[in-house]
């Protein structure tokens, strides 16, 4: 059998992460934050591309002096990984991470990307010696062969907005969630196409989530009217798509099941037209 070939760490196309510190960090915070940096950053490849890649991220030591404490990131598949995006995978997971810090600390409208309660916990941990040490500033930056190509300044007063923000979407997630949605647009997934199977069923409603959840009806004659099918239209009820109330119950945020509470007959519309 011929061996793997081993790749090597480019150490010329990096992340470097430096905390320009006011007072001594503590040194489990520090281990904490830098172990969610390598995290996020390959949860990040990971959610960015379908190919396998063993990204196996690691962090350097570069400088530890009075004032500045310098970490680099270093990953096998650096030299591959980059191939992906015009910009590289490194200056790509800077702007993300950018967008998600702007939003925490309420300067970005709107949420870059669905966080789960892992993704929440881990950035608090990235923001902890910073937050912690007030005028201090943690700098996330793309080095390629000695040049700066992309580079973010987190404030200790933002790590701050950013960790209050966090504590909010962790209390939100850890409530259970039962909420009603009004008239929103479903299609079908997949079907049994079984009237009394309760299980098989899923159905998406983008504007509550883009993947598609499990389906289950409170009242039974709206699935089996569903299933007689619309003499106004030639498509089959599956490939239709339906005004309807829902139900959504969530697990850490993210929906698990969609309880059908009304179906608006009336409004059903073939989403192709």
């Amino acid at each position: 059998m011929a061996e793997e070939p081993i790749l090597e760490m480019d150490f010329s196309n990096k992340l470097e992460v430096t905390i320009n510190n006011k007072r001594p960090v503590i040194l489990t915070d520090l281990t904490l934050a830098l172990l969610g940096v390598g995290q996020q950053f390959e949860r990040f490849i990971e959610n960015e591309t379908t190919d396998q890649h063993g990204v196996g991220a690691e962090l350097f030591v570069k400088d530890v002096r009075s004032g500045s404490i310098i970490f680099d990131l270093v990953a096998q598949a650096m030299p591959v990984v980059p191939l992906l995006w015009a910009g590289g995978s490194v200056s790509e997971w800077i702007n993300y991470a950018k967008d998600v810090l702007l939003w925490l600390s309420g300067k970005l409208k709107d949420k870059p990307k669905d966080l789960s309660k892992q993704d929440l916990k881990q950035w608090n941990n990235i923001l902890e010696p910073v937050a912690k040490d007030a005028g201090s500033q943690m700098t996330f930056g793309h080095v390629e062969g000695g040049v700066v190509i992309t580079q973010y300044i987190v404030s200790s007063a933002e790590a701050n907005a950013a960790q209050n923000s966090i504590k909010r979407e962790l209390a939100a997630l850890d409530e259970p969630s039962d909420n009603v949605h009004r008239k929103r647009a479903m299609v079908w997934y997949q079907t049994r196409f079984d009237e009394d199977s309760p299980t098989g069923n899923k159905a998406v409603i983008e504007s509550i989530s883009k993947s598609p959840v499990k389906v289950i009806f409170e009242n039974n004659a709206d699935r089996k009217a569903m299933l007689e099918g619309d003499k106004r239209f030639e498509k089959p009820w599956h490939l239709l798509a339906y005004i309807v109330d829902v139900s959504v119950q969530t697990i850490q945020g993210v929906p698990k099941v969609y309880t059908i509470l009304k179906v608006y007959d009336e409004d059903t519309f073939d989403p192709d037209e």
